[in-house]
C-alpha cells in the first residue's frame, strides 16, 4: 500500500485579539480536491495554516509536504514569500504553488524574482489546483498541460498556459464548512470570523478594482441549500463575524430572502453569527435599504455603506465607476436617518482625474444635507496588481506615480519589520501633484478626525448655518491655522501628522501606535482624535482661539464672544470622552435647538439663557484602552460620538 503524500495549505491573516479569520479560500481548494477519488486516496491534507506565526517555527513543524499551496493577497504576500523560501530550503523537492488575487496575471519575470515558487494559479483555483495534484502523481509531471497556470521551466523561465474557462456550475464546488475542513478550529478558544460566497462575478469594471472586468463580469449563483446549511454551521459554532464575499450583495432579488433566513438562523442560535459585513451593490437603492434595516433591527450591522469613491464626475468617468445620483443619495440618507440607521461613506484619495479642489468640493457635497449624520472613510488609492489602474498604458495616460507603502491594517498588532506587508499607493497623477496629495490627505484627515469623529462637528455646523461657511473652508482653515501655530498642542499633532504624510511618499507608514490605547496600529485621524480627547480642556481652549482668528480673517463682522464660548462649551460637553462630562451646562443662547433642528427654518438663533442636561450613557472611568476600543475601533461605523441631551 502506497503511503499518502502530504499537502500543506496556507492562508494566513492577522489576528485581532481572539478573533481569527477562517481560511476559506484554501478550505475551498481542499473541499473540491477531496471529491476526486484519486486525490482522496493519494493525498493527506494537513490542517491549513492560518496564523501569522514565525515562519522558521512553522516550517520546523511541517510534516514532509509534497505540495504546499499559498493563498495570496495584500495582507500576506511578504509573509507568504518569506515562508515559501523557508519551505524551499527545508524541503527542496516540495512543489510550491501560489494562487489568489495578488498573483500577477502578467507573470513574465516572476520566477526570476521568486525562484522558490514553482507554479502560479490565475483566477479561480479549485479546478486547476486539483489538476496540479493529479498531475504531480505522474512519473514525469507536465504542469504546462494544465490551463490557467504560469509554470517555472528551465530554472526561472515562465511559461504561461492558456486561460481557463470559469466555473459556471458552482454546485460542483462543495462547501468547506459542511465538508468539515474547519472542524479543527473549534473548541480552541478562537472567535471565528467566517467568509461566505453566495455568488461569483461583478458586472462593473472599475479601474481600481480587480474583481470584475470582461472575464468575470457575468455572475453565477451558489445553490441556496448550501448557503442555508452554512448559516446553520455559523450559528451552531458561534461565529463572531460573517464576511460576505460577494462583490455586490443585494444586487440579486434573492438576497433579501437570504438575509431573512440568516436572521432567523441567528435567532435559533442565541445571537450567532453576531455581525454581518457585506459589500453592497454599487448603485445603492431601496432594496439595499431594506436589507440594511433587517440587519440593523437585530444588531447585526454597524451601518450602511455608501461607497461613492469620488464625487467628481470626470473622475468617475475615468475610473469607470457608476455612482448613485446625489438626489437619490439625499433621499436614501433621509430614510436611513428616519430609521435610526448609521451610514458611512467611502472615498478614495487621489484617483486619476481627482484634484485637491475636487476633493474639497466632494466633501461639501457629501456633508451638506447630512451635517451631523456624516461618517466618512477615506482610503489611499492602491494600484492592485491585476487592476486596469496598474496597466502600463493606463498609468502612462494618467501619469500615475505610486510608492511601495506599508498597507493600512487598522487595529492590527505590530509585527517585525521583516514581515511588513505593502501596497502600491498612488501619490501623484496628471491632475494631482505630490504636494497636492499631501494637502488632500491632511484635508481628509481633518474632516474625518475633527468632524466625523465629532470633535468640532457642532462647531462646523454652526459656522455653516450661521455664516454660510463651507465645510471644506472650515477644515482647510483649521489645518492651515494649526500648521502655522506649531507651538500649540493641536499644532504639534498637526506637525507630526504632516511629517508622517510626507514620509509616506517615500514609503513610510500612514498609521501610528499609541501605547496608552493599546499595542495596535491606529489610522492617523483616529490617533489624533484619541490624543486630543485625552486632553479635552486644552484642545477645546485652542479651538476657541482658532475661532477668533477665523471670524477675523473671514471678515464676519461683530459676533458676541459669549456665543462662541457657548458653541465650544456645547461641542466639548457633548463629545463622548474617556471621562464623564458635566451633568449640565449653562448656555446663553438657544444653541441646542438651533443646531438640532437644522432643516427647520423657523428656528432662529436667539439669546435665551438655558440649562442643558447631558446624559452620559457609558462611564469609562478613564480607562483609555476600553474607551478607544469601544468608541473609536468598534464604534466608528456606528457614528455615535455624542452624549444625548435630555
Amino acid at each position: 500500500m502506497n503511503r499518502k503524500r502530504n499537502v500543506q495549505l496556507v492562508q494566513v491573516n492577522y489576528q485581532y485579539g481572539q478573533n481569527v479569520f477562517v481560511p476559506y479560500s484554501v478550505g475551498s481548494l481542499q473541499a473540491y480536491a477531496e471529491t476526486v477519488p484519486e486525490i482522496r486516496n493519494s493525498f493527506n491534507f494537513q490542517e491549513p495554516l492560518f496564523l501569522r506565526e514565525d515562519p522558521v517555527s512553522v516550517v520546523r513543524n511541517m510534516k514532509n509536504p509534497t505540495v504546499v499551496g499559498f493563498s495570496c493577497y495584500l495582507w500576506n504576500w511578504e509573509y507568504n514569500t518569506t515562508l515559501a523560501r523557508a519551505v524551499r530550503e527545508a524541503f527542496p523537492k516540495a512543489l510550491i504553488v501560489f494562487g489568489g488575487t495578488q498573483v500577477p496575471n502578467a507573470s513574465d519575470g516572476f520566477f526570476e524574482k521568486y525562484p522558490c515558487v514553482d507554479i502560479l494559479v490565475h483566477h479561480e483555483g479549485e479546478l486547476p489546483f486539483a489538476d496540479i495534484l493529479q498531475e504531480s502523481l505522474s512519473a514525469s509531471p507536465d504542469y504546462t498541460s494544465i490551463t490557467g497556470l504560469s509554470v517555472r521551466v528551465e530554472g526561472v523561465e515562465t511559461l504561461k498556459t492558456l486561460s481557463r474557462e470559469r466555473v459556471k456550475d458552482l454546485s460542483i464546488l462543495p462547501s468547506p464548512y459542511l465538508a468539515g475542513i474547519f472542524d479543527f478550529m473549534l473548541g480552541r478558544g478562537f472567535s471565528l470570523n467566517v467568509s461566505q460566497e453566495t455568488n461569483r462575478g461583478c458586472p462593473y469594471s472599475c479601474t481600481f478594482c480587480d474583481w470584475g472586468g470582461a472575464t468575470y463580469s457575468k455572475m453565477f449563483s451558489i445553490d441556496i441549500d448550501r448557503i442555508l446549511a452554512e448559516f446553520d454551521w455559523f450559528g451552531r459554532n458561534k461565529a463572531e463575524y460573517l464576511f460576505n464575499c460577494d462583490a455586490n450583495y443585494g444586487i440579486l432579488p434573492r438576497d433579501h430572502d437570504l438575509t431573512m433566513k440568516m436572521v432567523e438562523t441567528r435567532a435559533r442560535y442565541n445571537g450567532y453569527p453576531k455581525r454581518f459585513r457585506m459589500c453592497t451593490a454599487k448603485n445603492s437603492n431601496d432594496k439595499i435599504f431594506e436589507i440594511v434595516k433587517i440587519l440593523s433591527d437585530v444588531g447585526m450591522n454597524k451601518g450602511a455603506t455608501l461607497s461613492f469613491q469620488s464625487m467628481d464626475e470626470g473622475t468617475l468617468t475615468i475610473v469607470k465607476r457608476r455612482n448613485i445620483k446625489i438626489t437619490q443619495f439625499s433621499h436614501l440618507m433621509d430614510r436611513y436617518r428616519e430609521a435610526g440607521i448609521a451610514t458611512y461613506t467611502e472615498l478614495i484619495l487621489a484617483m486619476p482625474g481627482e484634484s485637491y479642489q475636487s476633493t474639497k468640493d466632494g466633501i461639501d457635497t457629501l456633508i451638506d444635507g447630512q451635517d451631523d449624520n456624516v461618517n466618512i472613510y477615506v482610503y489611499p488609492c492602491t494600484a492592485l496588481p491585476n487592476s486596469e489602474m496598474s496597466d502600463p498604458r493606463y498609468v502612462e495616460v494618467h501619469q500615475i506615480k505610486s510608492v511601495r507603502m506599508p498597507i493600512l491594517l487598522a487595529h492590527s498588532t505590530p509585527e517585525p519589520e521583516s514581515l511588513t506587508e505593502y501596497s502600491e499607493a498612488i501619490v501623484e497623477t496628471s491632475t494631482m501633484s505630490r504636494e497636492d496629495w499631501c494637502w488632500a490627505y491632511m484635508f481628509y484627515w481633518a474632516v474625518q478626525g475633527f468632524h466625523c469623529l465629532g470633535l468640532t462637528q457642532h462647531i462646523a455646523i454652526f459656522f455653516h448655518k450661521f455664516f454660510g461657511l463651507k465645510y471644506s473652508d472650515f477644515y482647510e482653515k483649521l489645518v492651515n491655522y494649526f500648521t502655522e501655530n506649531k507651538e500649540t498642542f493641536i499644532g504639534e499633532e498637526v506637525a507630526l501628522t504632516w511629517n508622517i504624510v510626507r514620509a509616506a511618499q517615500g514609503g513610510g507608514r500612514l498609521d501610528r501606535i499609541l501605547p496608552r490605547f493599546g499595542n495596535i496600529y491606529w489610522p492617523l485621524e483616529e490617533a489624533t482624535f484619541l490624543n486630543l480627547i485625552t486632553y479635552k480642556e486644552k484642545s477645546y481652549g485652542e479651538i476657541r482661539g482658532f475661532l477668533n482668528v477665523l471670524v477675523r480673517d473671514l471678515g464676519l463682522g461683530e459676533i458676541d464672544p459669549v456665543l462662541l464660548d457657548d458653541v465650544v462649551l456645547y461641542a466639548s460637553s457633548r463629545i463622548i470622552g474617556p471621562n464623564l462630562p458635566p451633568v449640565s451646562i449653562e448656555l446663553h443662547y438657544n444653541l441646542h435647538e438651533y443646531l438640532s433642528r437644522l432643516r427647520d427654518p423657523s428656528v432662529r438663533l436667539e439669546k435665551m439663557p438655558m440649562s442643558l442636561t447631558i446624559k452620559a450613557e457609558t462611564d469609562f472611568g478613564g480607562d483609555l484602552e476600553r474607551y478607544a476600543k469601544e468608541v473609536v475601533w468598534y464604534g466608528r461605523k456606528g457614528g455615535k460620538f455624542h452624549h444625548p441631551v435630555v
